[in-house]
């Protein structure tokens, strides 16, 4: 049994630092408070919720490299790229990029017969319930900004919603769109404002993780 404890402070885009206690247990996790307590249920690492977070963060094209080295201990990258039939240079890329994320960590190693350094990489799938939650979090305050300018401010748009600007961009092209030349009439944003009240609402329901 791998058990893992994963304390990360991290910062918002809206400047907001959030704490969060991961505590991993084989292939299952908890989030826990300060004093090691779990306060969240206990879930599965899957499959899915691996290729949403890598995917989110830096693209599908990561997911074959990801799930090679899944269940696997310091891999060589020239093996990854002869595993995966991938240019060497691009699964380095994909590994820095990954890198950065914390998602993968490596060593370094002299090989003994070329007598240059050779990188081995592993999956650091502790760091996956943490990004996720990071994700939900990141998404939960963007829409709460995007709602605060939709309750702030009265948009106008033309009858082809070629562009959409708030009242006072409106006055600087007097009322016309500056794509088709129509005549912009104000918005009701009612719609939009509830969907984003929704988003968010449904986003804070999953406390636990993005689902």
């Amino acid at each position: 049994m791998i058990d893992t404890d994963v304390r990360k402070l991290f910062m918002l885009e809206d400047g907001v630092q959030v704490e969060r206690h991961v505590r991993v247990i084989d292939t299952s996790f908890v989030f826990t408070n300060h004093k090691g307590e779990a306060i969240s249920k206990k879930k599965k690492i899957t499959q899915d919720l691996i290729s949403r977070v890598v995917t989110e963060l830096v693209g599908e094209e990561a997911l074959p490299i990801i799930f090679y080295l899944k269940g696997k201990k310091q891999i060589s990258e020239f093996i990854i790229a002869e595993e995966l039939d991938i240019e060497i240079h691009f699964v380095r890329n994909l590994l820095y990029r990954l890198l950065e994320y914390n998602i993968v960590s490596f060593i370094r190693k002299k090989d003994r017969i070329k007598g240059w350094y050779i990188c081995y990489w592993d999956f650091n799938e502790p760091m996956i319930p943490y990004l996720a939650e990071k994700i939900r979090l990141s998404k939960i305050a963007k829409l709460k900004d995007r709602l605060e300018k939709e309750q702030k401010h009265t948009f106008y748009m033309c009858r082809s919603a070629c562009v959409r600007m708030p009242f006072e961009k409106s006055m600087e092209f007097n009322f016309k769109c500056p794509e088709c030349g129509g005549l912009m009439h104000e918005q009701d944003n009612n719609r939009t404002r509830e969907m984003i009240q929704q988003q968010i609402k449904e986003l804070e329901k999953k406390k636990d993780l993005v689902e």
